[in-house]
């Protein structure tokens, strides 16, 4: 539950992109910079826009997770409960 906001919303769209240039980056580095200097040029800014985009989409997930309380609050109330049945079974 608590990795929701990685998968939607911007974040989760910036992470899927992120991932998308990071793979055609790395791909392209591999295959075709090794030949052209433009596809070098190439491979490198996808690796750094993909880079950029995880960044941002990890920064915008943590933004949407602290809005919605459900994913503050109940993980830390189902962490007292634990905290609070171990001490009663003990």
């Amino acid at each position: 539950m608590v990795a929701r906001p990685l998968g939607t919303g911007r974040g989760g769209v910036l992470l899927r992109l992120g991932k998308a240039l990071n793979m055609t980056g790395a791909v392209a580095a591999q295959t075709l910079a090794r030949r052209d200097r433009t596809a070098a040029v190439g491979a490198g800014a996808a690796l750094l826009a993909g880079a950029l985009c995880t960044r941002f989409g990890i920064f915008h997930a943590g933004l949407e997770s602290s809005r919605d309380p459900r994913y503050t609050v109940q993980p830390q109330r189902a962490r007292l409960e634990e905290a609070a049945a171990r001490e009663s079974g003990s």
